[in-house]
């Protein structure tokens, strides 16, 4: 009966292992997917925001010429 016992034991602590490893790396997993598609909106606004400036700049060109 012991034995049972203990062998119950090391299975819950092994699959309480297995869980937190699971939960562990895909808390990283997800950070770094987070940090990638932040990234990926910051570049995408930078560039509007430079398009739409340049675009400014030149309607001011344009229009000093005239």
């Amino acid at each position: 009966m012991e034995s049972r016992k203990k062998n119950t034991a090391n299975a819950v602590i092994l699959g309480d292992l297995a869980l937190l490893l699971i939960v562990v790396a895909g808390a990283f997993w997800m950070g770094d997917a987070a940090r990638r598609d932040t990234d990926k909106a910051v570049r995408a606004v930078s560039l509007l925001y430079l398009d739409e400036l340049a675009g400014r700049r030149e309607q001011v060109v344009s229009s000093n010429l005239q």
